[in-house]
């Protein structure tokens, strides 16, 4: 019993794709669908492919707006543009192939469980896989440089995780190798069972 219950615990943690929704507290994902589940797809070239900024599990009521930076590795000639659920300003530049976003709503926008933040339009013009790495925005607000940042009602920013950990985030016609963050290592897996 304690064999197949290892090899199954082994399996699960041996797949490298994650889907489905981070259950960590304040979170910041991109992902190519609403609920927050698809985090690779696939596109033609001149495809348009829409992606969303989610922000998953807050524990605040609303927020006023949030920073990112989001690096798209093996991108030539990909166009990305943003449309947000508010009015808002973006007073965020794109670096190279790192699009940063430090946007403000106009008013506070409620959040749920899954609240779209940002919905990017990805007009494919490469013929290679794209990686999206979603981290901090440059410049960042975050004094360690490391997080994304939401905005609080009283306009002070607090940080937030990625279920990546600065790893690839999402991927375009990729072999879909984003990895959730896991705690449990192979090696505390094992133990559980000396």
């Amino acid at each position: 019993m304690k064999m197949l219950v290892a090899l199954a615990l082994i399996g699960l943690l041996a797949t490298s794709a994650f889907a489905g929704l981070d259950p960590d507290p304040d979170m910041l994902g991109l992902y190519f669908d609403t609920e927050g589940m698809v985090v690779c797809t696939q596109a033609n070239f001149i495809d348009h492919v829409p992606a969303y900024i989610l922000y998953t599990n807050p524990t605040i009521a609303s927020t006023r707006g949030f920073e990112c930076g989001i690096t798209v590795n093996g991108r030539t000639n990909t166009s990305i543009t943003v449309t947000y659920p508010l009015p808002a300003t973006d007073v965020g530049a794109q670096d190279g192939n790192t699009f940063n976003y430090i946007t403000g709503y106009s008013t506070p926008m409620p959040t749920a469980p899954v609240t779209v933040m940002g919905t990017l339009d990805i007009f494919y013009l490469d013929t290679n896989p794209l990686d999206f790495v979603l981290g901090p925005a440059t410049p960042s607000s975050d004094p360690a440089g490391m997080y994304p940042m939401v905005m609080l009602d009283d306009f002070s920013l607090m940080t937030v995780g990625t279920s990546t950990n600065g790893e690839v985030s999402a991927q375009l016609n990729g072999s879909c190798t984003v990895v959730d963050n896991e705690d449990a290592s192979f090696g505390a897996v094992k133990a559980l069972f000396r």
